[in-house]
């Protein structure tokens, strides 16, 4: 499986919230497991979403995920 591991800033700029993803591709789907550091709630998330292979590659696209998974500093409810 390969991992992703990196760092973004919350919505409001107010931490930095770093994350270790596990994720495996199955067709135009990203399944994926996180475990986050410097965030408010659930220290790690499984779930899954689907990308367009023609437009982006499966790293940037569990990169650009976990962004915006981040920027909503949500982490109980975002899928």
């Amino acid at each position: 499986m390969p991992i992703l591991e990196g760092t973004h800033m919350t919505g409001s700029a107010d931490r930095s919230i770093g994350y270790r993803i596990e994720y495996e591709v199955i067709g135009n789907t990203i399944h994926f497991v996180a475990s986050f550091t410097g965030a408010e709630g659930p220290p790690t998330h499984e779930g899954q979403f689907d990308f367009d292979r023609s437009r982006v590659d499966a790293a940037t696209a569990v990169d650009a995920f976990m962004q915006n998974h981040i920027a909503k500093d949500d982490f109980d409810l975002a899928p």
